[in-house]
């Protein structure tokens, strides 16, 4: 019988589609666990589950109920999926994680039984809280996104150089933006594709006859809008900042995923992606090596294709949730036992 799985969710956003909305589909699928998501705190249902997974929780409300639960011995997990003791002081998420909200959402970090999170530096620091930090690998549906076939363009000369983000990114765009100007002037048939977020610089220093600008969907609506946006080489400007230490790779997994040859800035985020092999990294992410980078992609349709063909074949292996949802199903199953051991051991 499969374990028993709640879900305190703290909102419907990114976070939430990719760890809670996407991931209990596939537990079904595969009768790994039986899920249930709570917008509200409802203990008689969450105590009828077998463990709760709270996320992005600071209220007070959830941290008296993950403490109530932890005397009880009923195993929780707190969920943590940024870096939110070094939010830069310009972020509209600075304000919230300030006092006596970023202290809640320590002590409920400190209560639960275990902590999730996403990166190896992210875990770092909420070993601070707690000892037992799980590290959930990034997944995604690989058999869902499929890339448009790129044929038929009006322009079919034009390059397509996108980037999706958001107004928590404008810091990361200063590292490009001097570099897509240029770009912009020495090739004229290029077009530099933003969704979720204009930069201001780039409003001002791109030529509006090469620029373009798509406003962010519903989550659950971004892969096919994203597929649509018809990239040829996709960048992730990050600037080296503890707070961008605690990111993921996704940028560069979507990219794979719909087969676009990739830029990314050369800091720890994306280790995993090997330069001149599965994508293009300017050295020290600097401004000319921008270029010249950028520069040689545009003009190597070979290599293109090359990355393009590695990068997704290293996302399939590697993130596709078909492949590894079972692992992280597994730590549900393992902070249970060590919920359970505890308690054999005080007895």
């Amino acid at each position: 019988m499969a374990l028993k799985v709640g879900f305190v969710c703290g909102d419907k956003s990114g976070p939430y589609y990719h760890d809670i909305g996407i991931p209990v589909q596939y537990f079904h699928k595969y009768s790994l666990l039986e899920c249930k998501t709570f917008e509200h705190i409802n203990l008689d249902e969450m105590f009828s589950q077998d463990i709760v997974f709270f996320q992005r929780q600071y209220a007070v409300e959830s941290l008296n109920t993950i403490l109530k639960m932890q005397q009880l011995g009923f195993p929780t997990i707190a969920h943590v999926d940024d870096n939110v003791w070094d939010i830069q002081k310009n972020s509209p998420a600075y304000s919230t994680y300030q006092g006596d909200t970023l202290a809640r959402f320590q002590e409920i970090m400190s209560g639960a039984a275990a902590v999730t999170t996403s990166t190896p530096y992210l875990k770092q620091l909420c070993q601070r809280y707690n000892p037992n930090v799980y590290i959930f690998r990034n997944l995604v549906e690989i058999a869902k996104i499929a890339p448009l076939p790129r044929k038929d363009r009006d322009k079919p000369d034009e390059i397509r150089i996108g980037w999706t983000a958001t107004p928590h990114h404008r810091d990361d765009y200063v590292v490009v933006s001097k570099a897509l100007q240029d770009i912009a002037k020495k090739y004229k048939h290029t077009k530099f594709v933003f969704m979720g977020y204009l930069p201001p610089e780039a409003k001002e220093t791109i030529p509006a006859k090469q620029l373009e600008y798509y406003s962010f969907v519903k989550v659950e609506d971004f892969y096919p809008a994203f597929a649509c946006l018809d990239f040829d080489i996709g960048i992730a400007p990050l600037t080296d900042h503890p707070f961008n230490w605690g990111k993921t790779g996704r940028k560069a997994q979507e990219y794979a995923t719909l087969q676009i040859p990739m830029v990314l800035s050369p800091i720890r985020n994306y280790d995993e992606w090997k330069y001149e092999d599965t994508c293009i990294k300017p050295h020290r992410n600097k401004y000319m090596t921008w270029v010249s980078e950028l520069s040689r992609l545009i003009e190597d349709k070979e290599l293109r294709d090359t990355l393009a063909d590695n990068a997704f074949k290293q996302v399939v292996n590697n993130h596709d949730i078909d492949k590894h949802i079972g692992e992280r199903a597994q730590v549900f199953t393992d902070v249970i036992g060590r919920v359970r051991d505890g308690k054999k051991e005080q007895e």
